[in-house]
């Protein structure tokens, strides 16, 4: 499982993780501009992209095996 995150992650995936819990932490959730809003949704789409990413690579190397 180790090798398949290691082929779906790379350091810069890391960098906006990090770069997201540290904006989420300080968001002011009760008056968010449209620049958060527009950061959540980009963070959300890129998540989504990652998983899918991840279910490709998931299914090849099942397949490979």
């Amino acid at each position: 499982m180790i090798e398949i995150l290691k082929k779906a992650f790379d350091k810069f995936d890391g960098l906006i993780i990090l770069a997201a819990i540290l904006l989420f932490t300080h968001f002011d959730y009760e008056n968010l501009s449209l620049l958060d809003k527009a950061y959540m949704a980009s963070f959300a789409f890129w998540g989504v992209t990652k998983l899918i990413r991840l279910y490709i690579v998931y299914t090849n190397e099942r397949d490979k095996k």
